[in-house]
């Protein structure tokens, strides 16, 4: 529960879902019981820590929990994490109603997650995914990946958004917080983990371009997260001589007031699910620029009515849409904004997702 969005969701999730259903007997059980989110967690929900640094690593204890518990659903989440409860499930011979929450495009996110070899993951990702009682996805485009390149049986997957939008971000984004005090605005932010399907390189590189073409003046880029690939981006910061330019926050618990009081978000991944950020950055009526990248940002702005939408891994691009925004050339409207993000209620998903389960 390090963060992540999809771990926000769950966490959306699992407290509408004791508050809702206060009979039911909730756990959640996680390879190792850490992260920020935690804190957010109602305490009705218990929580079994298999105290492990890998799923693979507790096999023993959900083949002790389909036995002993017997549970009457089970979810999982995440690709590599659904193929190891599948096979858990398949095992033990459980009854239990098993929903696999698809979060990413695993056409692309598998050769990372799963394995190298595409051929290795169409089986394990057949076989196992067809297993589940229903599988939920985030986006129709994960949806459509599912159909196209694994032959799943369409009418086993249900789309649910992600529930991201409720009251609370716009609250939190009007505390004042420290981490603000240190960024010199204005700015453009982003916000994800540092890992290669974000492609901050592509970001980087279209902000170097704008500095140089003196397109914009005294305009700063902020990163919010934390991952792997956080040297890499240092150096290439370093590399193009643009240190005075760029802040690396590392991860906030609360994004929210710097994302209200930048210029605009960018999103310059590869590859998504459905990428809370967008939603967010909807919430508190920003103006958006994404990479047009499976799946996910499409759906979110509505085929560029809600956000500007650029080709993806093109730097050039990426620094002409921001540059779009910053000058005015193109601006969408705040109210109009809101009421989009409002359609990624947490109510409505919560609804939908209840309505799978029972």
């Amino acid at each position: 529960m390090r963060g992540g969005g999809a771990e926000r969701v769950l966490q959306n999730l699992l407290n509408q879902m004791i508050v809702t259903y206060p009979h039911f007997h909730i756990h959640l059980i996680l390879a190792k019981k850490e992260g920020v989110l935690l804190s957010g967690l109602n305490s009705k929900i218990k929580i079994i820590d298999c105290n492990k640094l890998h799923v693979k690593s507790c096999l023993f204890y959900l083949i002790k929990y389909f036995n002993v518990e017997k549970p009457d659903y089970f979810v999982s989440t995440l690709d590599y994490v659904n193929i190891t409860v599948s096979f858990v499930h398949k095992l033990t011979r459980s009854k239990s109603k098993l929903l696999l929450w698809e979060h990413n495009t695993l056409s692309i996110h598998s050769k990372i997650t799963i394995s190298k070899y595409d051929f290795l993951n169409k089986i394990l990702i057949k076989y196992f995914y067809s297993q589940a009682y229903r599988i939920v996805v985030v986006s129709k485009g994960i949806k459509d990946d599912l159909i196209s390149k694994y032959n799943l049986s369409e009418k086993n997957i249900s789309v649910i958004y992600n529930p991201v939008y409720n009251d609370s971000i716009i609250q939190s984004s009007n505390t004042k917080d420290k981490d603000t005090n240190v960024i010199n605005i204005p700015y453009i932010v982003t916000v994800g983990r540092l890992v290669k399907q974000k492609n901050y390189f592509n970001l980087i590189t279209a902000f170097k371009i704008l500095l140089e073409s003196k397109i914009i003046n005294n305009i700063n880029l902020v990163i919010i997260g934390e991952g792997k690939e956080k040297n890499n981006i240092i150096e290439l910061i370093n590399q193009l001589k643009i240190n005075n330019y760029v802040y690396l926050t590392g991860f906030l618990r609360n994004p929210f007031p710097i994302i209200k009081n930048s210029i605009a978000v960018v999103l310059a991944s590869d590859w998504e699910g459905l990428p809370t950020i967008l939603i967010e950055a909807l919430s508190l009526k920003k103006q958006i620029v994404s990479t047009d990248c499976p799946s996910g940002p499409r759906e979110i702005l509505d085929h560029g009515k809600y956000g500007l939408l650029v080709p993806v891994n093109n730097p050039e691009k990426l620094a002409e849409g921001i540059a779009q925004i910053i000058k005015g050339k193109v601006k969408f409207d705040e109210e109009l904004l809101l009421q989009r993000a409002k359609y990624f209620n947490i109510e409505k998903s919560f609804n939908q997702f209840m309505e799978v389960i029972n």
